[in-house]
């Protein structure tokens, strides 16, 4: 039978592992911000990168290279968006946004290389 002091330690108990999952959680996110923040800061150097080698072309080229830029640039904000929505999200559905942050900024990077070479 369950007594008053027992149900307090279930309760104690429940609340602990929530707020111990809730702290893993942030420091997951800390560190998935500041490694995508890096990734992001090289990514931005490589688009500076693209925009002056863009500079350097004229005509149907220079046009085809400033839609790229565009495109990337517009790809950099969304994977900060994405980051941001990633501090908001659940346990139970941080893998995958976890995941699809990641992967977001790999294709990204893919791309910006391409776009330079």
């Amino acid at each position: 039978m369950l007594n008053l002091k027992n149900i307090l330690l279930i309760t104690m108990c429940v609340f602990s592992v929530n707020a111990l999952g809730s702290m893993n959680l942030k420091k997951e996110y800390k560190e998935l911000k500041a490694v995508t923040e890096k990734r992001i800061e090289k990514i931005d150097n490589k688009i500076d990168k693209l925009g002056d080698k863009m500079s350097e072309l004229k005509g149907d080229a220079k046009e085809e290279m400033k839609e790229d830029y565009e495109k990337l640039v517009d790809m950099k904000d969304d994977l900060k968006d994405r980051l941001e929505v990633a501090a908001n999200t659940t346990e139970d559905n941080w893998d995958k946004v976890k995941d699809r942050v990641e992967d977001y900024a790999d294709a990204l990077e893919s791309k910006v290389d391409r776009a330079i070479n």
